[in-house]
């Protein structure tokens, strides 16, 4: 294989350098969740404040996504890779080394800006490196690290938090960070063509206010309510500004992100259903960890341990998913995906403090079932009418229609967390609306179909 300067380069370890990086960041996504009863306690915070290690990062990130596109486009892949693990590396350290919650809180945004990067980083190069007709099978092994990743990190973080400190949560990934960010130096070549264009600073300050406000508004109710002034007035501000941000990107030769791509209807669809798939899965890991430790009384090593099964199925179904996709196209896929996240999320509705421990981990096996035939075979569907350039922009779409579903999710879920019951009906309601667009993905939408 050669690059875009026509040297020769290993695309084998480009993928696997990539995959290392990303499974670093992605570890880190969910681990602190089950931390969250260690550190309300050990810094008298509340369960709100606490969530904003998830809001607040899923911001940064939602923020971070949509700059991706431009940053591929106009630096060096090689520049961009090893500038997000740079990020992502002091912040680790900064909540490694903090002496109060808000350190950690600035660490772990600063982790996010990594994290933001390296998430349609991997989609796009995969995308770009690999032909169509393996395009399935690469963005399924590419669902192991962005989805598998995450499903690990509560039982990795409990494990930790039952043998050591909190701190170790940040410290044991440095060292992993330090090797990957070498390992980029050398292996990461320029393989996604460049298109100079001036970053567009008012879209990235509508993106910034617009998303921002909107999620503060969300993530009030838990503390202000749905009446709230401040509730009210912060999703008013924060649709408005969106408003100016669509406005200002549509007509755009050259736009920060190119979201004219949402007229095309096999990547709309298919974006919303990945979307709406990952935000039922991170509300439920959220509220779940929650439940297990403060309601049940469990560890947070042994709530880990109940939801490892639904996070290893995740593993091997995203392979086969993946390989499937390239045979069958996404319909069927995404039919019977929203299928089982609906099933899946449904019995939630119904727990109770003698719920059964085997009956969660199966509905959590269910659900993880879902989501793995939806995630990455549909985010292979969603670039079948994309071409060139357009991959990073799509890559980029999809990936903040994730991240900003899935931060408001999250702030919806956490001001329902005082009934665990009601807090697993948003998931199933979105099973359902997923389900709808499932079956509107083209039957004969397979990775060969590009035209």
């Amino acid at each position: 294989m050669v690059d875009t300067n026509g040297k020769r380069y290993s695309q084998l370890w480009l993928t696997i350098t990539l995959i290392l990086g990303t499974f670093c960041t992605a570890l880190t996504t969910n681990m602190l969740v089950t931390s969250y009863p260690t550190l309300m306690t050990k810094f008298s915070i509340s369960s709100s404040t606490v969530q904003w290690l998830t809001t607040g990062a899923l911001l940064v990130m939602g923020i971070m996504i949509p700059v991706s596109a431009w940053l591929l486009n106009n630096f060096s892949l090689r520049s961009v890779y090893t500038t997000a693990l740079s990020c992502f590396l002091i912040g680790l350290i900064i909540s490694y080394t903090a002496q109060n919650f808000q350190l950690i809180l600035i660490g772990r945004l600063v982790q996010a800006v990594g994290i933001g990067i390296t998430f349609p980083t991997i989609q796009t190069v995969l995308l770009v490196i690999y032909p169509p007709e393996k395009r399935g099978a690469m963005m399924g092994l590419g669902g192991i690290v962005i989805g598998l990743a995450p499903a690990l990190g509560p039982t990795v973080s409990g494990w930790i938090l039952d043998n050591a400190s909190w701190r170790d949560l940040f410290g044991m990934m440095i060292p992993p960070v330090v090797i990957v960010l070498m390992m980029s130096i050398i292996f990461v070549r320029p393989v996604i063509p460049m298109k100079k264009s001036p970053i567009d600073a008012w879209a990235i300050a509508w993106s910034t206010i617009g998303f921002g406000t909107l999620l503060y508004g969300f993530s009030s109710v838990g503390q202000h309510g749905w009446g709230s002034s401040i509730v009210i007035i912060s999703i008013i501000v924060g649709l408005i500004f969106i408003g100016l941000f669509v406005r200002r990107e549509w007509p755009q030769k050259e736009p920060l992100l190119n979201i004219r791509l949402l007229k095309i209807p096999s990547f709309t669809i298919a974006s919303m259903i990945t979307a709406l798939a990952n935000t039922a899965m991170i509300g439920i890991q959220v509220v779940l960890p929650m439940y297990l430790q403060d309601v049940r009384g469990l560890s947070p090593l042994n709530s880990g341990l109940m939801i490892l099964p639904g996070a290893l199925l995740y593993g091997v179904i995203s392979l086969i998913s993946g390989r499937a996709y390239d045979k069958i196209g996404g319909r069927r896929l995404a039919l019977m995906g929203m299928f089982l996240l609906t099933l899946g999320t449904l019995p939630f509705t119904m727990l109770t403090i003698h719920t059964p421990y085997t009956y969660i981990i199966m509905e959590y096996v269910v659900l993880m079932s879902g989501v793995a035939l939806v995630a990455m075979p549909l985010t292979a569907a969603s670039s079948v009418d994309l071409h060139g350039l357009q991959l990073s922009h799509g890559t980029a779409i999809n990936s903040t229609m994730r991240q900003i579903m899935t931060s408001m999710g999250t702030a919806i879920l956490g001001s329902v967390l005082t009934n665990v019951t009601n807090s697993g009906k948003p998931a199933t309601a979105l099973g359902i609306i997923g389900l709808i667009f499932a079956c509107m993905v083209k039957k004969t939408q397979k990775a060969g179909d590009v035209q």
